[in-house]
């Protein structure tokens, strides 16, 4: 019997970081209505505060993203994602505090330290009857450096670097995180 294979998490991923570079592009960048009022980070009147979003990091977590201010200067980010079918189990869950460093009009240059829980199970086989499965599971920490740019009045997209702690195999390791979100 021809049994289909369901994505690899590199697969996901790929496909992830290709949907971010793509909705980045898609994003105005200010030509027509948005040419008289510049999108800024400090505008009183509209503080972009709250907002949704992709997301994918080893930290962070990979899928719908959430962004909260618990401070001006401190952002709190909730991202996680499932992807399941009866032979491929993934889900995970972040966290990520970003504290600004500094913040322009358009740019904020932050630190972060996070923390992702991943779970992911697939069907391998069958033995004696029985249905293998091979199981892993992760908590990832870390913290690190990024930026986030304000593109257009109320989307913006960030990038970060950052030092993680790989539960399982305890490596340490600088890993990338990107995403995209959508201010209220």
């Amino acid at each position: 019997m021809l049994r289909y294979r369901y994505p690899t998490t590199s697969f996901i991923a790929r496909f992830v970081l290709a949907a971010l570079v793509v909705l980045a592009c898609l994003v105005p960048t200010g030509a027509g209505a948005q040419a008289t009022a510049t999108p800024d980070w400090n505008s009183a009147g509209d503080p972009l505060q709250g907002a949704i979003g992709l997301h994918y990091g080893q930290l962070g977590g990979h899928g719908l993203s959430f962004r909260v201010p618990l401070r001006w200067w401190l952002y709190l980010q909730v991202a996680g994602g499932v992807w399941h079918t009866s032979d491929n189990q993934q889900h995970n869950l972040g966290f990520n505090l970003n504290y600004i460093l500094r913040q322009d009009q358009r740019l904020r240059m932050f630190i972060n330290a996070g923390a992702g829980y991943f779970y992911h199970k697939e069907l391998t086989g069958a033995s004696g009857g029985q249905d293998v499965f091979d199981l892993n599971e992760n908590w990832n920490v870390g913290g690190g450096v990024g930026i986030e740019y304000l593109q257009g009045r109320r989307w913006a997209w960030k990038i970060e670097a950052d030092f993680a702690h790989l539960g399982k195999s305890g490596d340490i390791k600088v890993v990338p995180q990107a995403g995209i979100s959508y201010y209220w």
